[in-house]
């Protein structure tokens, strides 16, 4: 059996699907209905039914899962393009089919967390009323603002990337002549001549990245948060870096997932080799580690009196319906972190249970994100009643449509450009 050659490893997603792809990429049709279902149903009925209502006086909980989600989506974004930029400007070859899938996952996490933001208005033209009169006192508006700047960054990176593998596999026939037009479009103004100049341009980009990312990922936000001290745990110097950890949790344990998967299901045990893909995780852990010492101090920062607020707020949590699900989410994500941990430590390595345990990361750091929110929210401050949230049924259709709706383009992505990128090919050295 010959070794496959740099060619065979980019073209190895792109053959013929089998029946198991049209069914994995049916079901995901199907939930993305059902996300769609869910919109127009808000839409036609009004927001009332997501049983979100007003804090305060009220005694409801305005921001739930759909922000929590958005929070953890974007997170992700921000993340998966950091640590793609880290591979390509650091020169880490041996792991640029991670930064790959870095690059294609980031645009569509920042898409999807903005399809939250629309969800969590209930109605388009909500959206359209906030850009032109953009409430520049929300931090959520700067969210959107910086996140908007990184996921067009996301995308001219993306397809600097692309283009020199675009060009071999189209050279090579290896693509749908169906897409001609799309490839082509992605090839203007492109010499093979030009390959090491595309890299630089990459390598550029991904320097801009790393410049920005603070600023996002655990600057101009966080200091945005700062003053609202009537919530519980949206105060205190740690939330910036605390944002920051989070951000590089979610998106290395994303790159993870998809690098397993994509491993398993084309046999790349030599793209996705047992050692990149343990030390992978051994950096997910100490991100994570990271990410729960924020979360602990962030917890201490809520027991301090802000302005206006009760000390005991945070008491209160503790003994509230709240309490237990904190204890599952900080499970979620201690369990994994000592896991590959050990896996490292050991030198030996589980794809069914790195890929098990970096999903229950992240649905573990996604809990936590809507705890924080919601928390927040529903004991705002002792003078008003406390709050009552239990995600509605919309809510959670949202969020497995835009899980099933990244899970579906990267499905598409699998079968019309080089998601693979051969770890074998070194750039210059810098």
């Amino acid at each position: 059996m010959s070794t496959p050659t740099s060619s065979d490893r980019r073209a190895a997603t792109l053959a013929d699907p089998g029946p198991r792809y049209y069914a994995m990429l049916a079901v995901a049709g199907v939930v993305v209905f059902a996300m769609v279902y869910s919109f127009v149903t808000v839409l036609t009925q009004g927001h009332g039914i997501t049983g979100l209502h007003n804090w305060g006086t009220d005694g409801g909980v305005p921001w739930g899962l759909d922000i929590g989600a958005f929070s953890w989506w974007s997170a992700m974004g921000v993340g998966a393009i950091a640590l793609s930029s880290i591979i390509r400007v650091f020169g880490m070859d041996d792991y640029r089919p991670y930064a790959r899938i870095g690059e294609l996952l980031t645009p569509l996490a920042f898409g999807v967390g903005f399809l939250h933001i629309v969800f969590d208005l209930g109605k388009p033209f909500r959206v359209l009323n906030t850009l032109i009169y953009l409430p520049l006192q929300s931090p959520i508006a700067w969210d959107v603002i910086l996140l908007a700047g990184l996921g067009a960054i996301s995308v001219v990176y993306m397809v600097a990337s692309l283009r020199a593998d675009v060009y071999e596999l189209s050279e090579r026939g290896a693509l749908p002549t169906a897409l001609s037009p799309v490839y082509d479009a992605l090839l203007v103004g492109y010499e093979p001549s030009e390959t090491g100049t595309g890299e630089d341009l990459a390598w550029w980009l991904g320097a801009l990245v790393l410049v920005f990312i603070p600023v996002v990922g655990g600057g101009v936000v966080p200091l945005l948060w700062g003053p609202l001290g009537v919530n519980i745990n949206w105060f205190g110097a740690i939330q910036g870096p605390t944002f920051l950890a989070a951000s590089m949790t979610t998106g290395a344990a994303a790159v993870l997932f998809v690098g397993c998967v994509l491993r398993y299901a084309y046999g790349l045990e030599d793209v996705f080799t047992d050692r990149t893909l343990r030390r992978l995780g051994a950096v997910t852990g100490a991100f994570a580690f990271t990410y729960l010492l924020g979360t602990f101090y962030e917890i201490q920062t809520g027991t301090f009196a802000a302005d206006m607020a009760d000390p005991n707020v945070t008491m209160r949590v503790f003994e509230g319906p709240l309490a237990p699900l904190l204890v599952l989410a900080i499970a979620a994500i201690v369990a994994p972190t000592a896991y590959l941990t050990i896996q490292h430590a050991t030198d030996r390595f589980s794809l069914l249970g790195t890929v098990l345990l970096t999903g229950v990361m992240l649905v573990g750091i996604l809990h936590q994100e809507t705890w924080l929110i919601v928390g927040g929210l529903m004991y705002p401050d002792l003078l008003y009643p406390v709050g009552e949230y239990t995600p509605s049924v919309y809510e959670w259709l949202n969020l497995m449509g835009t899980t099933a709706l990244v899970a579906l383009v990267l499905l598409v992505f699998a079968k019309t450009l080089p998601v693979v990128s051969d770890p074998a090919e070194v750039g210059p050295d810098r």
